[in-house]
């Protein structure tokens, strides 16, 4: 044998052994690391299944808290169907608190025995009250996870046979172009499959190993293209899920990025689609709703500062959102683990109806949608603390159709019903806005009338509501007469509380009914004699209007700091030539019901603008004039008119002449209140809040009409060395004025002790009997002459400024 041919044959044997010793060696190795990765892939796939229903559950567990809390089976059913098409779960279970299966779906209970379990509990947040309603069970199987490993395993078994293959080939033939070609597609293939960018098979035909190979290896190809297609369809199904629940959800990351949400969140909302996709800040989502108005007039900048503050938070919260549309939405916000929240959203209109509903029905009549006796009760009981508050007059009206129960006992309930349902319809048209009609039981109404100006207006009313109940009632065709009897009673001269005012008013309509019906009658004979008084009092008024029987009292507003007399209030007083001296007490009253109190309240005012202008002529210090309005003085259309004639006439300088009004009259109009003011001031006129503190005591008024001065009621100038309520009072009064720019007047002022602390704390002016009470004029003249010229202290020897911590 030559040689050469012995060395090649020598060549060719260490190459055979090598490539029997190498063979083994990887087979062995692709044995090993086929166990690996068979055990690595039953684990992952175990794992991902685990958490898949892990995600499952805990969603639908968030999910289903509002229908477990409402036991809204159809839901419930509806979620369970959903989750049931896994493949990988063979049932659900709804449970109940107690454990009581309520719905389910899936397997029967006999076939679960070799299925894996997983439940979770179903917590429902209200009002801040974390509930256990429920417990959501769901049995699934890992015979999926092994059909996958196995096929896995199969593929995986086949790749590395291909790859021993193309390794013994490789040493074979490692230069043949016809096995490094298709090698490298293979490679190249692998390598895009690797990283999921490649799903086509590879190209190449032929019969031999390398052929088979690559048709083995486009058919695992396919097979991970068909698990890639069985998870888009999972991810589908969650999907539809997810769109076919009644609520809105939405998942937003760590970063408060948007990721998840469905159709019902867009829908609530009414959020446009382009913004609504992934990765959408919250920020934006938020900046939006402000700039549409979702959420009022506010900073926009702070809202969403305030709303991604609260996002960040590590725990649930739930609000409710009424939208600009009139919808409520729940919103319930729940934090995830990694980060981020889960938010969903309920829309609870119908619900929150629902509730208005039977809260109404709690307080009105099934049968007129009247407020029934106990809402009637309390609207009384409001208005009596009005009453006594603002001095305020309010009447009870016991109205009872007369023999309702020949009509209902005849014609039946029906018709009876029928005939009481027109009853409140026309009682509710005859009566003002401000006024309640209620049925209290039967044929049985009774009526509110506040804000009684006078005792006419009651008798008009009662009046009012004979004659309408006189008329015909058409029911059904049937047309029924009857009558009303009316009993009314008075506050406070007929009870102090609701139930002896209507215990009282319906002794009246008893009475009514007793004097042949078809009538009012007061509670008390003796009222009928007031009226007569107030008619007398009347007709003495316009007598005295037109024979000089009223004059003006003066009482001195002294400066605190100095006690220097800087002012006077006019007070009217009536010389009756039989009764002698009468307090506006007795008759202001009076003047507003009859409509004499614009003609009263002109004469004060001219009166008192003549006589300043008489003592400033003479020499008297320069003296500013308070005068009181009433209401009615103020709504005169004729006030402002009035007002610049008077100043006219009497030549009377600007800042000279001041009104007092009370808070309520500013209130009762603002509009129209804030208009005349601001006419008044433009002729100069002070305007003073008098009895400040004790009726709105708005602050908003205060800043929107033009306001000079404030008055602190005497009621808490009276104890102020005693009560530390009223000396806070007194304290906030003053800061308060001044910090506005105001000048703050205490009346009542009769002690020396009051004094000194007034002067401490800062107050303006005093008046009070401590320096003097009304005075007529000489008296009055007299007195500032002597106070001028001896000028006794009474208060502190050297005034202390106020100290600036109160």
């Amino acid at each position: 044998m030559p040689h050469g041919s012995h060395g090649f044959l020598q060549r060719k044997s260490l190459s055979s052994r090598l490539l029997f010793i190498a063979l083994p060696l990887v087979a062995l190795c692709c044995l090993i690391l086929f166990v690996i990765f068979g055990y690595a892939s039953y684990i992952v796939l175990r794992d991902d299944l685990n958490e898949k229903i892990e995600q499952t559950a805990d969603i639908n567990a968030r999910v289903l808290a509002t229908p477990f809390w409402y036991l809204d089976v159809d839901n419930i059913e509806s979620a369970l169907n959903a989750m049931s098409r896994d493949r990988d779960i063979v049932a659900v279970r709804a449970l109940g608190a107690n454990g009581t299966e309520f719905a389910r779906t899936g397997a029967s209970q006999g076939d679960l025995g070799d299925t894996l379990r997983l439940s979770r509990r179903v917590y429902f947040e209200r009002n801040n009250v974390r509930h256990d309603v429920g417990e959501l069970v769901i049995y699934f199987t890992e015979e999926r996870v092994r059909e996958l490993l196995w096929r896995r395993i199969l593929i995986d078994l086949i790749l590395f046979g291909l790859l021993i293959a193309v390794v013994t080939a490789s040493l074979l033939i490692a230069n043949r172009r016809s096995i490094k070609e298709p090698l490298s597609r293979l490679l190249h293939s692998i390598r895009m499959t690797k990283h999921g960018r490649l799903r086509r098979p590879v190209e190449w035909n032929s019969v031999d190993e390398l052929g088979l190979l690559i048709r083995e290896y486009n058919e695992m190809v396919a097979l991970q293209g068909q698990a890639q297609e069985e998870a888009q369809r999972k991810q589908a199904l969650l999907e539809a899920t997810l769109h076919n629940i009644g609520q809105g959800i939405c998942l937003f990351d760590q970063d408060l990025n948007l990721m998840v949400w469905n159709e019902r969140y867009i829908e609530l909302l009414n959020l446009p689609r382009d913004l609504v996709k992934e990765g959408t800040p919250l920020s934006d989502i938020l900046r939006f709703n402000g700039e549409r108005g979702e959420y009022g007039e506010v900073s926009i900048p702070a809202l969403i500062s305030d709303r991604v503050a609260i996002a960040r938070r590590r725990e649930p919260y739930r609000m409710e959102r009424t939208r600009p549309n009139g919808r409520v939405v729940q919103v319930d916000h729940n934090p995830m683990p990694g980060g981020g929240y889960v938010a969903t959203y309920t829309d609870i209109t119908e619900r929150k109806q629902t509730e208005a509903r039977m809260r109404h029905l709690a307080v009105h009549d099934v049968l007129t949608s009247l407020p029934n006796r106990t809402l009637f009760l309390d609207r009384l009981r409001q208005a009596l603390l009005s009453a006594r508050r603002f001095q305020r007059g309010v009447t009870v009206l016991f109205v009872d159709l007369d023999r309702f129960k020949d009509i209902n006992d005849h014609f039946g309930h029906d018709v009876g019903d029928l005939m009481i349902q027109e009853m409140g319809q026309r009682l509710s048209r005859i009566i003002r806005d401000s006024d309640t009609a209620a049925r209290l039981g039967g044929d049985e109404f009774a009526i509110i009338q506040t804000d009684v100006q006078n005792i006419e207006d009651t008798i008009v009313l009662a009046q009012r509501i004979i004659d309408e109940l006189a008329q015909p009632f058409d029911c059904r065709g049937i047309r029924l007469h009857s009558t009303a009897s009316v009993g009314i009673t008075l506050f406070p001269e007929d009870g102090e509380n609701p139930e002896q005012l209507v215990k009282n008013a319906d002794m009246a309509m008893y009475a009514a009914k007793a004097e042949g019906r078809n009538n009012y009658r007061f509670f008390l004979p003796s009222m009928h004699e007031r009226v007569k008084e107030r008619k007398t009092i009347e007709e003495d008024l316009r007598n005295a209007l037109e024979h000089d029987q009223l004059e003006l009292f003066y009482q001195p507003k002294v400066d605190c700091l100095t006690e220097q007399v800087v002012g006077a209030e006019a007070l009217v007083r009536w010389k009756h030539p039989e009764r002698g001296m009468i307090l506006p007490g007795e008759f202001i009253s009076v003047a507003e019901e009859c409509g004499l109190i614009n003609k009263l309240g002109a004469w004060v005012l001219r009166e008192a603008c003549r006589q300043t202008q008489i003592w400033r002529e003479n020499g008297m210090p320069d003296l500013r004039m308070a005068v009181n309005l009433s209401p009615a003085q103020f709504q005169d259309v004729e006030l402002v008119r009035t007002v610049t004639q008077t100043l006219e006439t009497t030549k009377l300088p600007e800042g000279t002449l001041e009104l007092e009004i009370t808070e309520s009259i500013l209130m009762n109009n603002p509009e129209k209140a804030v208009s005349t003011l601001k006419e008044l001031k433009k002729l100069g006129v002070g305007i003073a809040i008098d009895d400040f503190g004790t009726g709105y005591s708005s602050l908003n008024y205060l800043k929107r009409f033009p306001v000079t001065s404030i008055k602190i009621d005497r009621s808490f100038v009276n104890d102020i060395n005693v009560d530390p309520d009223d000396k806070a009072i007194v304290d906030a009064v003053i800061g308060l004025g001044h910090s506005l720019h105001l000048d703050v007047v205490a009346e009542g002022v009769e002690e020396v002790e009051q004094l000194q602390y007034l002067q401490n704390k800062g107050c303006d002016f005093i008046q009070g009997f401590l320096f003097s009470k009304p005075l007529p004029v000489p008296v009055f003249e007299k007195w500032v002459k002597d106070r001028n010229e001896n000028q006794p202290r009474l208060g502190n020897p050297v005034a202390e400024p106020a100290d600036s911590n109160d």
